[in-house]
């Protein structure tokens, strides 16, 4: 056979080039739609998922021990009741005694406590409960403030703590201030956490005690703590004294009206 014409040679190579447009266009085609498709995706993807949100949660609080061994604290609003001149509550078999001396003009009085002794100061016992003290108002949490004290930073083993709380008067104006065994206490508690000792506990007295809180004035209680440990309401507590280790000591006054003040110290026993 002869060789063909040279239209068909061009025909074929029309339709050879045709098909290969085709072919690219289809490539091209899909290429372009699979794309749209997932950027499709995506923005649904996007707009579907949800706004994250991160909520504060509430700041720790606790009786962490924050001040050095032996240092004193300063008061805070908050707390159940403070060492007052009535007689250091204490449990059976307490070592806990308390004297009072008043500063300026005002001073407090202090009764006998359940295993252990009280002593007035040398400002002498002020009167408690009289007619004078109650026709005085009661001392607001704004009035008052309280300085708790270690005598040492630490203590060996055949030392016992001695604390020393000033209940003071800040403002101009006198007030009475309720500092029996129910309204003030002093709780010792380990770094663990563990509530050791409070001389709330198993109070020999639970009558107030008002006493006058002059104006400018204040009042200097001393507490010695033998180790022992102690239970609310006179619950049967460990008789194994407190163990080496860092202790947090707070002072709480609960009669002011508009709330309790209360401040705190730490103190270190060793082994």
């Amino acid at each position: 056979m002869g060789p063909l014409p040279a239209s068909i040679y061009w025909r074929r190579r029309l339709v050879v080039l045709a098909a290969l447009a085709v072919v690219i266009a289809l490539v091209a085609w899909l290429v372009t739609g699979s794309g749209d498709k997932d950027a499709q995706g995506d923005k649904k993807t996007a707009q579907a998922a949800p706004v994250q949100s991160i909520t504060p949660g509430a700041s720790p609080t606790g009786s962490a021990i924050t001040s050095r061994p032996g240092g004193g604290g300063g008061s805070t609003g908050g707390g159940a009741s403070t060492a007052g001149p009535s007689g250091s509550a204490g449990t059976s078999g307490d070592d806990v005694s308390v004297s009072t001396g008043g500063t300026g003009s005002g001073s407090s009085g202090a009764a006998g406590t359940a295993g252990g002794t009280s002593t007035g100061g040398g400002a002498g016992q002020p009167p408690t409960n009289t007619s004078e003290v109650m026709a005085l108002p009661v001392c607001s949490a704004s009035q008052v403030s309280l300085e708790l004290a270690s005598a040492q930073n630490s203590y060996t083993s055949t030392v016992k703590p001695r604390l020393s709380l000033t209940v003071r008067n800040t403002s101009g104006s006198g007030c009475r201030v309720d500092l029996g065994r129910t309204a003030s206490t002093l709780t010792v508690t380990a770094s663990s956490g563990e509530r050791v000792w409070s001389s709330g506990d198993c109070p020999a007295n639970r009558q107030a005690a008002w006493v006058q809180l002059a104006a400018g004035a204040g009042l200097t209680e001393s507490f010695t703590w033998n180790r022992s440990r102690s239970k609310p309401q006179c619950a049967s507590a460990d008789a194994a004294p407190a163990g080496p280790g860092n202790y947090l000591v707070q002072a709480d006054l609960a009669a002011p009206a508009g709330g309790p003040v209360s401040a705190r110290t730490s103190v270190r026993l060793e082994g």
